[in-house]
């Protein structure tokens, strides 16, 4: 699996994630930034709800580590 295909695939794994906790029509602003070089992988999430700060918080903490988790078994799948 190509590094592409692994972004792709951790994107869409952010993107569920946070759509399933966070009715669409409450989201004012979602950015994804997702990297791969090497082993090394970087996420950044930028959620804005309607709702409080702390809670878009814990909501990108979850996908953080629902990415992570999907990335870790795809890259290893890889090696």
């Amino acid at each position: 699996m190509q590094e592409e295909e692994i972004i792709d695939a951790v994107y869409q794994a952010v993107v569920d994630h946070i759509y399933s906790v966070v009715p669409a029509k409450r989201v004012v602003d979602l950015d994804i930034s997702i990297g791969i070089e090497g082993k090394d992988l970087t996420i950044d999430i930028t959620l804005v709800t309607d709702r409080t700060q702390e809670i878009d918080q814990k909501t990108i903490e979850e996908a953080i580590k629902v990415a992570t988790e999907k990335a870790d078994e795809l890259m290893a799948k890889n090696a």
